[in-house]
């Protein structure tokens, strides 16, 4: 069971940043919730437990997670008075971090179990949660096998043309990529609008870009290619929450393969 005298540098630096508006960060699907819970349960993730408009809080821990039944076990307080008042609680904030990303969920009651012979507390498991990324520190690489495109019309004279590049990376910031045709302005500051990223069994993303950098480089082959990263451009909500779930899915098919 958690101890009181947790470190509280870890409690300040998972403080709920309550964004319940925003959602630019919500995480709806139930596959995706489940497997970001077990995620946090099997490297033991330390969860702040909010309660009492934020007045109370304390550390815990994920420590089952159920999916037949749709509930996930919570370890108990660090004492009886406190537990009690986080029982009695109709708005509970969890809050943790997985691989420098502040995943952040909510219920508004919980139920006192039993887990190994000892207390627990018992939750549904969300309707949704936030997974809030910083677009400066994560990224994740796109499958080599079958490389994601981004397809970016050119204009030319009167008429407008298409072109693809190459994703290496994606982020809900931007995108690193590769092109060998070299037939668009890589200077940086320039803008492609209605580019169209078709991301598997998700959907295509449609973006405006900014050439960021561009620089050129070399394969193994000898053959020559310019390294691109650009920014998305105002990005709609629920084109971010789409590059969100791809990015949970490809987290996904990386732990299946680590297994």
């Amino acid at each position: 069971m958690q101890k009181s005298n947790q470190n509280t540098e870890v409690a300040k630096t998972l403080e709920s940043v309550t964004l319940l508006k925003d959602e630019n960060f919500r995480v709806y699907s139930e596959i995706d919730i489940l497997f970001l819970m077990r995620k946090i349960m099997q490297t033991n993730s330390l969860v702040t437990l909010s309660f009492n408009d934020g007045n109370n809080s304390f550390l815990t821990s994920i420590l089952a997670v159920n999916s037949d039944q749709k509930k996930i076990i919570i370890d108990y307080g660090p004492n009886e008075k406190i537990s009690q008042q986080a029982l009695q609680s109709k708005k509970l904030i969890f809050v943790t971090t997985q691989n420098k990303v502040k995943i952040e969920f909510f219920c508004d009651h919980m139920d006192e179990t039993d887990f190994q012979g000892k207390n627990a507390f018992l939750i549904n498991i969300p309707e949704y949660l936030l997974r809030i990324q910083r677009r400066d520190n994560f990224r994740i690489s796109t499958p080599i096998a079958k490389p994601l495109k981004c397809i970016i019309p050119v204009p030319v004279e009167d008429k407008s043309i298409t072109t693809e590049i190459t994703l290496l990376d994606i982020s809900c910031g931007g995108i690193g990529a590769m092109d060998q045709n070299s037939n668009i302005n890589l200077e940086p500051g320039i803008i492609y609008k209605d580019c169209q990223i078709p991301l598997p069994e998700i959907g295509i993303v449609s973006a405006t870009i900014i050439v960021k950098n561009a620089y050129p480089m070399k394969l193994q082959s000898g053959a020559s290619y310019y390294r691109i990263g650009c920014q998305f451009i105002d990005l709609p909500a629920k084109t971010e929450a789409m590059i969100q779930r791809y990015i949970v899915k490809q987290e996904q098919i990386i732990k299946t393969k680590d297994s």
